[in-house]
């Protein structure tokens, strides 16, 4: 039995032997001696380098700092940076002195001017900076500005324009004055804007708060300088010419249409005369308002008045206008002044807007004062806005204005603008 199962195996292995061979297949092999696909390979490398940190043999606790108690300390605050590159430039017909605003004061007037006198400017002294600083601490919200520009009195150095803290409802340092409502204040080329509008900077103390939602009350101790003339300062020449304090205080309602504000100031001038410093007493009110007509045409206006309050006007800073001496009394007298203006806008469309502002400014002569003495003035300028981003403004404007003097001689002056400004 072993063996018949033996000879079946054998015969079934030679059967499969025999039938592998029948269906084993002849391949022939050729060698290709070109590629006919060709793949285009993009190599990418890096390197990285290696910085080798060399151990520190210094002993760091050994390292002197010499810090006063008043010096800069590493700031706890968020920080934020700003500027603003502005370039203007204008082409003036008359010859006028200020390179930076449109002053009717300096309008020659007589034989002051002279036929044929230009002035040209291109310039960038109203390019800012500014740094500010913001924290929520426990004992309520803190706020630190400090900007500066180059438009000094004297060259292209740095100006101080604001340096103050708003913690809470205070505002301590150099800033806007109380007695202005920068709201209602046009846009223009010229630096200046309306010689009637007022625009001030100085040191302060400010408390200030919204009431009721649309209410909002402000009242400060101001420290202005002292603008006039004297001869009787001969004796004094070197003393300070801030030497008091002004009060003002104002209230402002807003609508939804815009705003209108009340503003009053308190004035203290000291003079010297009688041989002792006596104090003037001063004073102004001011009313301004912005009205939105609707989403493409609005109006800002400002009338004021009061004595002694030139000092606070944009034109008439510097001039010595607050008070007059009289000759024959050998006493100052503050001068009375009132000013006005209306500004109208369009806007176009987001990028371009069109204003036309006017203005009107009176001083009250006294009897004893020379007859070139400045009496009133007249401000007119349309200008047009591109704003092709948020960040870029190009300006053009036409300003011109009148001088009238206390013997009624006029002078006339005319300025074309521009500006480009680019902030970051």
């Amino acid at each position: 039995m072993v063996k018949k199962l033996v000879l079946i195996l054998i015969g079934f292995a030679g059967f499969i032997a025999s039938a592998q061979q029948r269906d084993t297949l002849k391949l022939s092999i050729s060698k290709i001696t070109s590629n006919p696909f060709k793949d285009t390979v993009y190599y990418f490398s890096s390197q990285i380098d290696t910085v080798a940190l060399q151990p520190v043999f210094k002993d760091t606790s050994k390292i002197v700092h010499d810090i006063h108690p008043q010096d800069l300390t590493q700031s706890k605050y968020k920080v934020k940076l700003m500027g603003s590159v502005r370039v203007n430039g204008f082409f003036d017909f008359n010859g006028m002195e200020s390179t930076e605003g449109f002053k009717p004061y300096e309008i020659p007037v007589g034989t002051e001017k002279i036929p044929g006198l230009a002035g040209v400017y291109i310039g960038a002294r109203q390019s800012r900076f500014g740094i500010e600083g913001t924290a929520n601490t426990k004992v309520g919200s803190v706020r630190t500005y400090l900007e500066v520009d180059f438009a000094s009195a004297t060259s292209s150095y740095l100006r101080l324009r604001h340096a103050f803290a708003e913690w809470n409802y205070l505002k301590l340092g150099y800033t806007w004055t109380t007695f202005m409502d920068n709201a209602s204040l046009p846009t223009t080329v010229e630096f200046e804007g309306p010689n009637s509008s007022l625009s001030k900077r100085h040191g302060l103390i400010r408390y200030e708060r919204k009431f009721y939602g649309n209410s909002i009350v402000g009242v400060s101790i101001e420290s202005p300088k002292a603008d006039y003339y004297n001869p009787n300062d001969s004796l004094i020449e070197n003393s300070s010419k801030q030497r008091n304090i002004d009060f003002a205080a104002r209230y402002k309602y807003q609508f939804k249409w815009g705003h209108v504000q009340l503003a009053g100031i308190f004035r203290n001038i000291d003079v010297f005369q009688n041989n002792k410093m006596e104090t003037l007493y001063g004073g102004g009110v001011l009313l301004s308002s912005k009205y939105n007509i609707n989403n493409k045409n609005q109006l800002n206006t400002q009338i004021s008045t009061g004595k002694g309050i030139a000092y606070y006007y944009v034109g008439f800073t510097d001039k010595q206008l607050d008070a007059v001496y009289d000759p024959f009394t050998q006493t100052m007298n503050l001068k009375g002044f009132w000013g006005t203006f209306l500004s109208y806008s369009f806007r176009y469309n987001e990028k371009l807007i069109f204003s036309a502002i006017g203005g009107y400014s009176y001083i009250k002569n006294e009897s004893f004062e020379p007859p070139d003495s400045f009496k009133s003035s007249q401000y007119y300028a349309v200008n047009g806005f591109y704003n092709p981003i948020e960040t870029i403004s190009l300006g053009l404007e036409f300003t011109t204005g009148t001088r009238k003097n206390f013997d009624d001689q006029k002078g006339n002056a005319s300025r074309i603008s521009f500006l480009a400004k680019f902030d970051f």
